[in-house]
């Protein structure tokens, strides 16, 4: 029940609710009375018309048949009158040879009730005592208000009916208005998973704004302008980074050219000394940076397509070791991921190069696809490389190791990509691959929630593409 809508819908559900209650218990008593009262006047003015005739007419019983008119005169009509006056009981034509008992308390000037009639009508009984000699004259007239009862119960249903009708047709206005009135929040949230990807939402957000009501309004454009100052936040930390990039090429090939210089003067193991902590120093410089950017990987940006960028990606690193002959095999759906761009480029860029410079000749990289939208990205790299020992697989991307000084790099390949696994959340695990013999990297990045929303069906999934390349030694820096 933490539902907004459900709790407005439940609310104005108990109002109408009881409102239709306090209608059907009025329903069940005011036509009746109304009724009865109507009737009930009328059959007063009978019993005083008939009081009248028979008071001081010769013939009493004639007198009443002739003033009471044809309603009493056909059989069983329903208009029935009995007049008690002292021992003698004059009843109308109508009653046929049926009986009509009907007591007044003696107490009692007048009263009306309902009697069960002659073939089962229902009789609406007007008695009435006037005073008199012997006890005066009592007089009942009587109507059969059966007819009136059926008809006023067909009201009472179609009314109820018409009620609840209407009740539901509010409901669903309601609901559709409250659906209406929040729908910017919903889009609101798809905006900020949006943010979530690294795509600008800003816009999106600002048209739901304008079409919200007043009490979201504010909200919505407060959202606005955090998403757009976030992007400006997270734009400024990825160009200070390029800055500062940039800004330091120029001191450290300064120094590179003084050690060299040292060098050419014969002090050769003050300029290895120099080297060595330029290399240092341009390692520490590149995984910070590297850091970051990844610090600023919710800013906007491209979404990651899988198929169409892996192959550029492979096609890229087969000039960059055509003179080894490896074949770089892409296994990847056509498929979009909400994921960084730039980010995943440089993840598989770093895991595939690694790989291409270990292999003997081949280097496999599988996305696999389930079948369904899943929420996490999984894949393996693997090459048919010597692999990595058991004792330094666990140290695997550790700034730094490099298990072979003969090939080039700082040995940062690998814990940059540890550093983008992490700061997905995501998972990393080394092992020796099964199928070429090499080293396995096991990978899996989780998604936002709605990840599956441009994800294509398994069954769009193509063949493997398969790139022969052959390149010289990387300069990447990748090393196990």
């Amino acid at each position: 029940m933490n539902s907004l809508r459900n709790r407005l819908s439940l609310a104005l559900s108990l109002v109408l609710l009881v409102a239709a209650g306090l209608l059907a218990l009025g329903l069940q008593d005011f036509p009746r009375r109304l009724v009865e009262d109507y009737v009930g006047s009328r059959l007063q003015h009978d019993a005083d018309l008939l009081y009248a005739r028979v008071l001081d007419a010769p013939d009493p019983d004639a007198a009443a048949q002739d003033a009471a008119g044809t309603a009493y005169q056909v059989p069983l009509s329903g208009h029935y009158f009995v007049i008690h006056r002292g021992e003698q009981v004059i009843r109308s034509r109508s009653l046929w040879d049926e009986d009509l008992r009907v007591e007044l308390p003696a107490s009692v000037a007048e009263m009306a009730q309902r009697v069960p009639g002659p073939a089962g009508q229902s009789l609406l009984v007007f008695v009435k005592r006037f005073g008199g000699e012997d006890g005066g004259i009592v007089v009942a007239v009587t109507e059969d208000v059966g007819g009136v009862d059926a008809a006023i119960a067909r009201f009472r249903k179609r009314l109820l009916i018409g009620v609840a009708l209407a009740l539901l047709a509010l409901l669903a206005l309601q609901r559709r208005l409250l659906v209406r009135g929040l729908a910017p929040l919903d889009k609101a949230v798809a905006a900020c998973r949006r943010i979530e990807r690294g795509e600008l939402a800003a816009p999106d957000i600002d048209a739901s704004a304008r079409t919200a009501p007043s009490e979201v309004r504010p909200m919505l454009e407060a959202l606005s302008r955090l998403a757009r100052h976030q992007a400006q936040r997270l734009g400024r930390i990825r160009h200070a980074a390029g800055n500062l990039s940039h800004a330091l090429k120029t001191p450290l090939a300064v120094l590179s050219q003084a050690a060299d210089d040292v060098s050419s003067q014969g002090q050769t193991a003050t300029a290895a000394t120099i080297r060595a902590q330029l290399d240092s120093m341009r390692a520490t410089i590149e995984r910070e940076l590297h850091r970051a950017r990844l610090a600023g990987s919710g800013a906007p940006g491209e979404s990651f397509e899988a198929r169409s960028q892996l192959e550029a990606l492979a096609a890229a690193l087969q000039r960059l070791h055509r003179e080894r002959h490896v074949s770089i095999e892409i296994d990847a759906p056509e498929c979009r991921f909400p994921l960084d761009r730039e980010d995943m480029l440089e993840l598989f860029g770093n895991l595939l190069d690694n790989a291409c410079k270990w292999a003997r000749s081949r280097v496999r990289l599988s996305i696999p696809s389930t079948g369904e939208v899943a929420d996490v990205l999984a894949f393996t790299v693997d090459d048919d490389g010597p692999g990595a020992p058991d004792e330094v697989r666990d140290r695997l991307g550790t700034a730094g190791l490099r298990t072979d000084e003969q090939q080039p790099g700082h040995g940062l390949g690998l814990a940059i990509v540890g550093d983008i696994v992490a700061q997905y959340g995501g998972t990393i695990g080394y092992r020796r691959s099964g199928s070429l013999g090499g080293l396995r990297v096991d990978v899996k990045l989780p998604m936002p929630c709605d990840a599956g929303a441009d994800r294509t069906p398994a069954d769009q999934r193509t063949e493997p593409a398969r790139i022969r390349s052959a390149s010289s030694s990387s300069t990447c820096g990748n090393s196990r």
